[in-house]
């Protein structure tokens, strides 16, 4: 059941081969198995589980349910979440509790997804590693031993059918992020700042995760972790009650173990909000991808300034390699040009600096954060 994809676990719940309690239940379980990896802030695994027992009682009573009823999935700890804590991993917030819940935490609860917890993250979503939290780093599964720790051969990151793409990635990582080779410290960084919603989706412990994006955030630790990552195009999705850190340029993200999987996740949450003004107002339609893609009318371009002096060998022949797998498969591939990519980097700089200023200037005590005192 692990190994089963959002899409198949849905197909599985659809027909009463497994109820939402037994996949929630699952879930916990590997949850708590693998709790060294360091993925929670914050675990609701009891109002999980009364969450599956709802979605059981509906799929045995009616038959048309969303996709999404019953699938246990796990949110980055920057989106507010009604009633359970929202720390942004900053000790500054370690006990605030949202009164309300994030558009998109909204929309996963009323298409009766099981919220399993708040995922570990860098502190207000400001890193790449997951390594500068409230409760430590984040740990990648495909690289801690488990085994020779606990003797648990059941706790390394789940197969399943995107298993073989998965395996050529991690097998390029490099020791670039191995910090020495001690037991303690003998295991990669995930990426980050979403590390701990990367990680959920990579150990097996859901089926799709909510993370955020600002500069890579979803990215990054999708790549180091194995799985799908996206960022949506800027106001597809809706950033309120997203805690910001830069708010020209956050975006929230999904993680999943297929991309048909990040297609059902999109459909459930894109969509406009009157309650963010950033949000595109056309209507947004759900989509699921055809078993076969025709990509022969597609030209996919390589911008010659991505080919930087410093990139690693394993990456650009992994690029090339996915370059030569889409011209097989039909696609015209050729160089193109970014001429002003050299000023993105100094763009993000400044945009980051100053809206990180701002945004932070909140948590003073009186608007947000604990007011310290001489005994703190």
């Amino acid at each position: 059941m692990l190994g089963l994809t959002l899409k198949e676990t849905a197909r599985l719940l659809k027909e009463g081969k497994a109820s939402a309690a037994e996949v929630c239940a699952a879930c916990v379980s590997r949850a708590k198995q693998v709790q060294e990896l360091n993925v929670f802030i914050t675990e609701t695994y009891d109002s999980a589980g009364q969450q599956a027992a709802d979605s059981t009682l509906r799929h045995r009573q009616a038959n048309r349910l969303h996709v999404l009823d019953g699938i246990p999935v796990t949110i980055k700890d920057a989106f507010s979440t009604a009633g359970v804590r929202t720390t942004c991993s900053s000790r500054i917030l370690r006990d605030y509790v949202p009164p309300y819940n994030a558009t998109m935490v909204q929309r996963l609860v009323d298409r009766g997804a099981v919220l399993l917890g708040k995922t570990n993250m860098d502190e207000f979503a400001m890193g790449c590693g997951s390594v500068d939290s409230l409760v430590g780093p984040v740990r990648n599964p495909w690289k801690y031993n488990f085994k020779a720790r606990h003797e648990e051969p059941d706790s390394q990151p789940i197969r399943d059918s995107c298993h073989d793409l998965k395996a050529t990635s991690m097998q390029m990582r490099t020791m670039h992020h191995h910090v020495n080779s001690t037991e303690d410290s003998d295991w990669f960084i995930t990426g980050g700042s979403s590390g701990g919603s990367a990680v959920a989706v990579a150990a097996g412990i859901c089926k799709a995760a909510l993370g955020s994006d600002t500069g890579g955030s979803v990215r990054n630790p999708a790549s180091y972790c194995g799985v799908v990552g996206l960022k949506p195009t800027y106001g597809l999705l809706s950033r309120h009650g997203l805690i910001p850190l830069v708010n020209s340029l956050d975006v929230p993200g999904i993680f999943t173990r297929c991309v048909d999987d990040t297609a059902i996740m999109l459909g459930a949450l894109a969509g406009h909000d009157p309650k963010d003004s950033t949000t595109v107002s056309d209507p947004f339609q759900p989509f699921t991808l055809p078993e076969d893609i025709d990509i022969t009318r597609l030209h996919v371009g390589i911008p010659k300034e991505y080919h930087s002096p410093h990139l690693s060998v394993e990456t650009l022949n992994t690029w090339k390699r996915v370059a030569d797998l889409l011209e097989d498969a039909g696609a015209r591939v050729s160089q193109v040009s970014l001429p002003h990519t050299p000023y993105s980097i100094v763009c993000y700089s400044v945009l980051c600096a100053t809206e990180v200023a701002s945004n932070m200037a909140r948590y003073d005590g009186l608007e947000f954060g604990k007011r310290w005192t001489e005994n703190d």
